[in-house]
């Protein structure tokens, strides 16, 4: 039987929640009601089916970002289970998956237990380039990629990928205006050079005055945001055998900073606002030639610079509020990153496998040298400090996917990395550890029918260790061990006539957790004199849980789709170095216990559409060395879309019901921040965006 499906209602057959069909599709389409699209996925070895993949991964398509109005990856971030993010700067660039996740970034290196990639650039470190205008798609793999990323990937990994070149004449643009001053003016052009090459181009250009007031200053635009994102792509194929594809990129964020209010609202004080910029220019090369019908080659280089310059004003307030107690300080981050990278990879074609042909494989060697100049500029010049960080990392790694039956297979791979660091800084610290890390995967997989795939796996994950750049702390807190994850994770995933549903369940078991803390150091009467920021190892911890994603066409006009996650994550209870200081075991920060996402897509007419969802969260502690925490909160978002011929209008709305919540807290324990209350202690608070509303124009060719 065939069924009349409107656009929309074919997109959400096709990939749950997630769509790559463009926006200039027509508006009503017949397709049999069997007829399922595959949705790659394309951050793996290999591309693979999502609904034959082996672990927990969402793939948000380029109709999800356009549903959300996203120009950020943090405004999708909610379309996928057990995924938050940090607050502090600007944008958000500290993720966190299953509850593990980096939270910051200022003197000493960091380790990111999420990596972040960008068509094929790694990104790890610098998440404010995370700009979604031409992204096809994204896709966040949950839980640890040692076999595939190493390092970078011990929770899980964020991989967005952008649109590809086409041999005829395409393009988009892309028009907006919203509330609180924002603007956005996006061109992208794709066609083909000759026969044999083809190219895109596309630039995006985001401001907006930012939701906070600065009443002291009487401006609106302190919190500003003014992005700039140019990408470039050129493939080039002489034949079926042969394709390069070489990827530019350039992300140019002037961002204020000025987020912290003394009364905890969204009008500040402060006389010097700070500052959260970036700027990077990235480049990729991949070459992958067939060699014969055995064997194919693949050979992958990257560079990436970056420099991030992220300020603040200490104080929060202006010289007067509070004559004979204030102070004012101003704080300043500059980072100057290089990342440099060069993979080699052979893979089998179907001539060459192995154990009587059951067997595919990889196998490859990987290179990366990253580089950090850092300059902390303080009004305390006490503070200042500079340093040198590299880091070198040689890897190998092979993986193999066996048929044991005709439904049963088995995936094994290793990976073997060494770190090679060295770390100098004007403190008088001077350290070079090495680290020899090991991680990998072994899955069981059944296709138990057409519909239906079922696995189980287990994962070893690995981060290195590092180093705390404060030259007054003892030897024993100046360097820190790697952390080991086992992950112990089963799932099904199921697709026919118009339901999708995907779950996963999974055990994590930490091992020498790397946590933020506060060295103190008490005075000779017994108080504490000092708090010094560093990170260390802490003991074991659990991180346990389950994610489900669904989507389902109820009528030819009304589709559902949901995002749920719930999260159960600690650590246990563990002594300082001098085994003095008892530190009591709890949740682990930046793990809700649930998150959820849950939409409707209603077709009113054969032109328009209307799309209403809700996500929220549970509160969560906000970092490891205090027990602040946020809010639990529920924010609902809608659009109407209105589409005809190549034209698509949309009319929309975030956090329609504004909604106060909080993305980031600070809780200084026994005093506080305020002057004016003789710094009595109290908590302060980010604030999450209010509603936004505002519309935007499409034209598709």
């Amino acid at each position: 039987m065939n069924h009349k499906l409107s656009r929309l209602s074919l997109a959400f057959l096709t990939c749950f929640h997630f769509n790559s069909f463009a926006a200039n599709a027509e508006p009503e389409q017949t397709i049999d009601s069997g007829d399922t699209e595959v949705i790659k996925v394309q951050g793996d070895f290999r591309e693979n089916s999502i609904q034959t993949s082996a672990i927990s991964v969402s793939v948000i398509g380029a109709e999800t970002i356009e549903r959300n109005s996203a120009n950020h990856l943090e405004a999708i971030l909610s379309s996928a289970a057990n995924l938050n993010f940090a607050g502090g700067t600007s944008r958000a660039r500290f993720f966190q998956i299953r509850g593990i996740g980096a939270q910051s970034e200022y003197d000493s290196p960091t380790n990111y237990p999420v990596g972040l990639y960008i068509d094929g650039v790694d990104y790890t470190a610098v998440g404010s380039a995370a700009t979604l205008f031409d992204i096809e798609q994204v896709e966040i793999f949950r839980g640890p990629q040692g076999s595939r990323f190493g390092a970078n990937a011990l929770a899980g990994l964020i991989y967005l990928q952008s649109a590809q070149p086409t041999d005829t004449a395409s393009g988009r643009i892309k028009a907006g205006i919203a509330n609180y001053g924002t603007k956005e003016l996006g061109v992208a052009y794709s066609n083909g050079l000759t026969d044999t090459t083809s190219f895109r181009v596309s630039a995006h250009q985001y401001v907006s005055n930012g939701f906070i007031e600065n009443t002291y200053l009487n401006r609106h635009d302190t919190n500003d945001r003014d992005e700039l994102t140019l990408r470039g792509k050129l493939r080039f194929q002489p034949n079926q055998d042969v394709v390069w594809d070489i990827n530019a990129t350039h992300i140019d964020i002037d961002n204020g900073y000025d987020a912290f209010s003394l009364d905890n609202i969204r009008q500040t004080l402060s006389d010097q606002p700070g500052q959260d910029k970036q700027k990077s220019t990235g480049l990729n090369s991949h070459l992958t030639i067939k060699l014969n019908d055995e064997a194919s080659f693949e050979s992958i280089q990257s560079f990436l610079t970056t420099d991030t310059d992220y300020g603040f004003d200490e104080d929060w307030t202006y010289v007067g509020i509070a004559p004979g107690w204030e102070y004012s300080t101003t704080d300043r981050n500059r980072h100057e990153k290089k990342n440099y990278s060069t993979e080699f990879r052979f893979l089998s074609e179907p001539g060459g496998r192995i154990f009587n042909g059951t067997t595919d494989w990889i196998t490859g060697i990987y290179w990366q040298k990253k580089q950090d100049e850092y300059k902390r500029t303080h009004a305390n010049s006490d503070y200042n400090l500079n340093s040198d960080f590299d880091n070198e990392k040689r890897a190998i790694y092979a993986q193999f996917d066996s048929q044991l039956t005709d439904q049963m297979s088995l995936t094994t791979g290793l990976r073997y990395e060494y770190h090679e660091m060295d770390y100098l800084n004007s403190n008088g610290v001077d350290l070079s550890p090495n680290y020899n890390l090991f991680g990998g995967k072994i899955s069981l997989n059944y296709q138990v029918s057409n519909d239906l795939f079922w696995y189980a796996s287990v994962n070893k994950g690995y981060m290195n260790g590092g180093v705390n750049s404060d030259g007054t702390l003892p030897d024993e807190a100046r360097h820190y061990a790697p952390e080991y994850l086992w992950n112990y994770e089963t799932g099904v995933k199921y697709q026919n006539k118009g339901l999708t549903a995907n779950l996963a369940a999974f055990y994590m078991q930490r091992k020498d957790i790397q946590v933020k803390k506060d060295f103190i150091i008490n005075g000779e009467d017994g108080r504490v004199e000092q708090f010094i920021p560093y990170i260390r190892n802490a003991t074991d911890g659990t991180s346990q849980g389950v994610e489900l994603d669904l989507s389902y066409i109820i009528t030819n006009s009304v589709q559902t789709y949901a995002s749920l996650g719930y999260l159960k994550a600690e650590y246990d209870t563990y002594q300082d170095e001098t085994n003095t200081l008892t530190y009591p075991g709890r949740e682990l920060s930046q793990s809700p216990s649930y998150t959820y996402n849950l939409g409707f897509n209603i077709t009113l007419t054969d032109h328009i559409w209307w799309n209403i969802e809700a996500e929220g969260k549970d509160n969560f502690y906000f970092s490891d060395d205090h027990n602040l925490k946020s809010k639990r909160y529920d924010l609902v978002n809608t659009s109407v879309n209105y589409q005809v011929q190549d034209v698509l209008i949309k009319l929309w709305a975030r956090n329609l019901f504004d909604q106060d919540y909080y993305i980031q807290g600070f809780d200084f324990g026994e005093y506080g921040n305020d002057p004016r209350k003789a710094y009595a202690p109290e908590p302060y608070f980010q604030f999450g965006a209010p509603k936004q509303f505002g519309i935007t124009a499409e034209y598709q060719f």
